[in-house]
């Protein structure tokens, strides 16, 4: 499996709180602002972006499965062979592979120690998330 992007998406009920803190004090972008989902771009001396999201408790399937922490998203170059090759494992997949509206093809599971692994491919973004996109 080839990793071609990632970022860190942090469960919290102080969204607007930390999305603010990290526009103020690290001149952070936002990039993306769906209003319950919220991404944010810092810029690095080495030209590489790191992206933070910040995720409230409005959407109901993150609120069944997970209560607060942080997940790590993957972005790979074919999201199907990744899912393929976790799924004969029998590990503990949190959601089956299925195509998202916000613009992924994506999976969920838990590593080792319970934080939650988001592995996805880029799909096309249904129209109602495109005036999300800031950037």
């Amino acid at each position: 499996m080839k990793i071609t992007n990632y970022s860190i998406t942090f469960h919290t009920e102080k969204l607007k709180e930390c999305v603010d803190f990290y526009l103020k004090y690290f001149g952070a972008k936002i990039t993306f602002d769906a209003g319950w989902y919220v991404t944010i771009r810092l810029e690095s001396n080495e030209n590489v972006p790191l992206f933070l999201s910040f995720q409230g408790n409005k959407n109901e399937d993150v609120q069944q499965n997970f209560a607060g922490g942080v997940t790590l998203n993957l972005m790979v170059e074919d999201v199907d062979a990744c899912y393929h090759l976790i799924k004969p494992a029998r590990l503990p997949l949190i959601e089956e592979i299925t195509d998202h509206e916000w613009g992924d093809r994506a999976f969920r599971l838990y590593d080792p120690i319970g934080n939650v692994l988001y592995i996805y491919s880029v799909r096309e973004l249904d129209e109602k998330y495109k005036s999300a996109v800031k950037e």
